[in-house]
C-alpha cells in the first residue's frame, strides 16, 4: 500500500522532444522559451532537461497560462530573425493556414526588414486572412485611393474598358474628393450620403450627381468587402431623376436638305481649305441606313463589307475608342460584344459605302474612314466636324425645323429606330440597334408618335357600338 501511494504522487517527466510534439512547436522554440524564462516550467536532471507532465498539460497548476496562445487560422506567430554567417538575414515563424494546419515559414534577404517582409508576403499566399486596406476611420479619399488601383488592374486585364477606369478616376478627382473627400467611412451614414448627392444635384446637375452616386457606391462596396463598414449606405439614398428623354428626330425632307447643305459647306472661294464634308455626308447616310453608332461607323473596314449580295451588307464588328492609356484605336468588338450583327444596306447607305470603298486604301483591313496617315479617325474629331457644320449653318437648320440643340450623331440612330419601329415594330428596331432588351430601344431611342393609330376607334365602335 505504501508503494502504491509513493507511485501515485511520483511525477511523470517528459523529454524535450515529447513536449515539442505535444505542444506542436519545434524543439528550438522550447530552448528559446527557457532562455526567456517563458513556457512551461522545466528542470535539469543531470545533463537532461525534463518537464513535469502536469506542468505541460496545465493540470491543477495554472502553468498553461504561461504558454503562448494558440495561433488562429490565417495568423502568423512570433517572427524570429537571425543573421547568418554569410551576412544575410533569416526570418522564421509558424503560421496556421485556413485548414488549421501549422506551417513553418522561412525567408532570407539582405536586410532584417526585407527578410521579415518576405516571410509575411509568403504567409499571405497561404490564407484569405489579410490586414484590411481601409478601416472605418479611413476617409473617402483614402478609400478611393485604395479602390482605384483594383479597378486599374481590371482595365489592364481587359475585363473593364480603360475609358471606364478614366471616368471613375475623373469623378473621384474632380467631384468626390473636393466635395466629401475628408468624410470618414464610419461617419458616412445614409442621411449624409443623401445630402451629399442632393447638393451635387442642385449645384452641378443630374449628370454629375448620377456619376458621383455610382462611383461613391462602388467605393463603399469596396469598403464593405474589406470589412471596414457593415453595409453600403449609398444604396438607400433618394432615387435621382432620370435625364429628360431626347425627342428630336429627322424627317426625310430634312435629311435631304442637310445632305445638300453639307455638300455645299464652305465651297465658296476665300473660305480657306474645305472641311472633310464628304466624311460628314457618307457617315450620316451609313448611320441612318444601319443604325450604327458613330464609333462603329468610322471603324468599318473593307473586310466588313459585302457588296456581292442583294442587298449589300456590312458587319458591325468593331468600334473606334480613345483613352489616355491606349490612344486612338479600333477595338475589334462593338460597344457590347453581343451587339455584333450583319446589317443589310438600303440604297443611300450602299451608295455611301461604295464611295468610301473607292477612297479607301487597298487591303482587307483598310478603314473606310481613315485619317491621312491611314489610322482611325477619332470619334471626337468626327463629332467636332459635325459641330462646326452645325455652327456654320445654324440659321438654315433652324429654318428647316431641325432642333440644333439636340443635333448630334445620336439623332441619326434615334431617327432610324423610330422609323423602323413605326413601320415594322419594336422587335425589329431593337435587333437593328443591337439591343438585347427591347425596353432599352423603347425608353432611349424610339419616339412615340403623338397620333394614336386610328384603328382604335374602329375597334371600340365594333365592341361598344355607335
Amino acid at each position: 500500500m505504501e508503494a502504491h501511494a509513493r507511485i501515485a504522487v511520483e511525477p511523470t517527466f517528459l523529454t524535450q522532444a515529447e513536449v515539442a510534439v505535444l505542444l506542436g512547436v519545434p524543439e528550438r522554440t522550447l530552448e528559446g522559451w527557457r532562455l526567456t524564462k517563458s513556457g512551461p516550467p522545466w528542470l535539469k536532471l543531470g545533463r537532461h532537461v525534463k518537464y513535469d507532465s502536469e506542468d505541460v498539460f496545465g493540470v491543477g497548476t495554472g502553468a498553461a497560462s504561461s504558454l503562448r496562445p494558440k495561433i488562429a487560422a490565417g495568423e502568423v506567430g512570433q517572427v524570429q530573425v537571425t543573421q547568418l554567417a554569410s551576412g544575410k538575414w533569416r526570418a522564421r515563424a509558424r503560421m496556421r493556414d485556413d485548414s488549421g494546419e501549422l506551417v513553418q515559414l522561412r525567408a532570407e534577404a539582405a536586410t532584417e526588414d526585407a527578410a521579415r517582409e518576405e516571410l509575411l508576403s509568403r504567409a499571405k499566399t497561404l490564407t484569405t486572412h489579410a490586414k484590411a486596406i481601409v478601416t472605418a476611420a479611413s476617409t473617402i479619399q483614402e478609400a478611393a485611393e485604395a479602390w482605384l488601383p483594383t479597378v486599374k488592374v481590371r482595365a489592364e486585364n481587359g475585363t473593364l474598358s480603360w475609358s471606364t477606369y478614366e471616368n471613375y478616376e475623373t469623378t473621384v478627382r474632380l467631384t468626390l474628393v473636393p466635395v466629401c473627400g475628408g468624410v470618414t467611412l464610419e461617419a458616412l451614414t445614409v442621411g449624409r450620403c443623401d445630402r451629399i448627392i442632393q447638393n451635387l444635384l442642385a449645384d452641378r446637375g443630374v449628370s454629375a450627381a448620377r456619376k458621383a452616386r455610382s462611383v461613391l457606391s462602388l467605393i463603399c462596396g469596396f469598403a464593405v468587402r474589406d470589412d471596414a463598414i457593415p453595409t453600403n449606405p449609398v444604396r438607400d439614398v433618394t432615387r435621382l431623376p432620370t435625364p429628360d428623354k431626347k425627342t428630336a428626330m429627322l424627317t426625310p425632307q430634312q435629311i435631304e436638305a442637310i445632305r445638300d447643305l453639307m455638300t455645299r459647306w464652305r465651297e465658296a472661294e476665300g473660305m480657306g481649305p474645305r472641311p472633310n464634308w464628304r466624311a460628314l455626308v457618307d457617315g450620316m447616310d451609313i448611320m441612318l441606313g444601319t443604325s450604327a453608332r458613330v464609333g462603329e461607323c468610322i471603324g468599318l473596314r473593307r473586310c466588313d463589307v459585302d457588296m456581292t449580295t442583294a442587298p449589300p451588307t456590312i458587319l458591325i464588328d468593331g468600334t473606334v475608342i480613345q483613352n489616355k492609356a491606349q490612344g486612338i484605336q479600333r477595338k475589334n468588338a462593338p460597344k457590347r460584344t453581343r451587339q455584333r450583327r450583319r446589317v443589310a444596306l438600303p440604297a443611300l447607305a450602299a451608295d455611301a459605302v461604295r464611295r468610301r470603298l473607292a477612297l479607301a486604301e487597298k487591303g482587307l483591313e483598310a478603314l473606310l474612314f481613315p485619317t491621312k496617315t491611314g489610322k482611325p479617325m477619332s470619334v471626337s474629331n468626327y463629332e467636332r466636324l459635325l459641330r462646326s457644320f452645325i455652327d456654320d449653318n445654324r440659321d438654315e437648320l433652324v429654318r428647316l425645323g431641325v432642333d440644333v440643340d439636340e443635333y448630334s450623331t445620336h439623332i441619326y440612330r434615334r431617327t432610324t429606330a423610330t422609323l423602323v419601329e413605326r413601320a415594322a415594330g419594336l422587335t425589329i428596331a431593337s435587333r437593328l440597334l443591337g439591343h438585347a432588351n427591347e425596353m432599352v430601344t423603347r425608353n432611349s431611342y424610339v419616339i412615340t408618335a403623338e397620333q394614336v393609330d386610328v384603328v382604335t376607334a374602329d375597334i371600340l365602335d365594333t365592341i361598344l357600338g355607335t
